[in-house]
């Protein structure tokens, strides 16, 4: 769906600079608009009761999102850089049955997550995940390879990404230089939008996370929960040195 209809009427490129509340609750909808990056005033954002099972990324650059609603659909991972932004305060993601992991940028957040993380197999979509313990996340479909920490080297592949990404936010401005014909489409994406960046270092990750996870149940918010909900805080880190020395509650 590349247009936000409200109230009836498709809204214009100067409509959606200035909008600053949208409810698109109990529409059926399996994605949300493309168009939703134009929205640089949106605050407040409540998509509840469809039938998302993810959550674009650029919703994370959203220079204004205060409170973002997901409660009520088949979310089975969150952006990884979802909560970096300073201005994002308050995030619910309840009854998402299939949702267990939660990115650590929101650890300090108000959130909402319980009847989350539900004991069902994820039969829907076929993602990369890790375990640890009795438990699985789910990452996003565009991680092309999960790292640990017996993995000191990090990938070719990853490593000219990161290259490549650094020369164009720091000289080049602009990606004119590659075509889909030099690099692929799936990437040259990643390098306007990259996965997320570490939750150690801030260093961006563009194919690869090295993932550490934080069970609720073990930080100071397990009370405020009560046993409603199963999932953990995941740390996503660009190096087995971040990895190692990540710690959530430092």
């Amino acid at each position: 769906m590349a247009n936000i209809i409200l109230n009836g009427e498709k809204l214009k490129v100067g409509d959606l600079k200035e909008l600053q509340t949208l409810d698109i609750s109990t529409n059926r909808l399996l994605t949300l608009p493309e168009r939703l990056h134009l929205c640089l005033s949106l605050q407040y954002l409540t998509v509840d009761r469809n039938r998302l099972w993810y959550v674009p990324r650029h919703l994370c650059q959203l220079p204004s999102l205060n409170e973002l609603s997901m409660a009520g659909n088949r979310l089975a991972f969150l952006p990884l850089d979802l909560g970096r932004s300073r201005e994002l305060q308050y995030v619910y993601v309840d009854n998402n049955i299939h949702l267990k992991g939660l990115p650590s940028y929101l650890y300090n957040k108000v959130i909402g997550c319980s009847g989350c993380g539900a004991p069902i197999q994820v039969s829907e979509v076929k993602l990369l995940s890790f375990s640890s313990g009795q438990l699985t996340v789910f990452l996003p479909a565009e991680v092309k390879a999960i790292g640990t920490e017996n993995d000191h080297v990090l990938p070719l592949q990853e490593l000219a990404m990161r290259s490549l990404y650094h020369a164009h936010h720091r000289f080049l401005k602009d990606l004119n230089f590659l075509s889909p014909i030099s690099l692929p489409r799936s990437l040259l994406e990643l390098l306007h939008c990259p996965l997320g960046h570490c939750h150690r270092c801030s260093e961006p990750m563009l194919t690869i996370v090295y993932p550490k996870l934080f069970p609720l149940r073990e930080t100071p918010m397990a009370g405020l929960h009560q046993g409603r909900t199963t999932v953990s805080f995941v740390a996503y880190c660009c190096s087995t040195q971040c990895l190692l020395t990540f710690d959530l509650l430092r």
